[in-house]
Parts: C-alpha cells; structure tokens; sequence
C-alpha cells in the first residue's frame, strides 16, 4: 500500500468508526461536497483522490490531525462490534465509502 492509499485508508477508518469527531467538528454537512467530489474522481489517481481528501481536512484540523495519527502509528489488531456502530454516516453518504473501497482493492 502507497502513501496515497494509506491516507485513503485512514480517512475510511475515521469515517466508520470514528462518527463523533466528524460531529464533533461540524464537519458532517460538509460530507456532501465531498462525496460529491469523490464520486466524480472515477478515474483520477490515488494521489488526486488522496489530494482531495487532504485539502477537504485543512478545514478540519482534528481530523487531519487524527488521520496522521492513524498513518504513523502501528497496526494493532481490533475487534470490531459493527452491531454497536451507529449506522448515521453510512445512511447518508453510502457512496462515500464504496467509491473509497474500490479505489483501494483495485491499487
């Protein structure tokens, strides 16, 4: 995995498990502009999707910050408990994610 689809990747993380700090900063409205541009980045690069992403959090400096975070350190093993996720972020923007995920599973 490149850099580029590690930061791909952590934004992924943050949008499926981490909902209350997207809340948190008040950025979840502004999740339609960026799903709409990720939906029309088709057949862009990883780094232009990456880029995007990035730009989008320079209005967000937590979740930049969080994303750096997920990047740097080590993966450690997870359990995760999808039954006790909150569904919100999903309902509205499911494209989000797919568009993500299958940008990642064909690099």
């Amino acid at each position: 995995m490149n850099d580029d689809q590690r930061y791909i990747s952590a934004f992924l993380q943050v949008f499926e498990t981490k909902a209350e700090l997207l809340e948190e900063v008040g950025a979840v409205e502004d999740l339609a502009n960026l799903n709409q541009m990720i939906s029309q980045m088709v057949d862009e690069s990883d780094e232009e999707v990456a880029d995007t992403i990035g730009i989008w959090c320079k209005k967000y400096p937590k979740i930049r910050d969080t994303l750096r975070s997920i990047i740097n350190r080590k993966p450690e093993p997870q359990p995760t408990k999808k039954e006790e996720q909150e569904p919100r972020l999903l309902d509205r923007y499911p494209e989000l994610p797919e568009s993500l995920k299958k940008r990642l599973t064909n690099s």
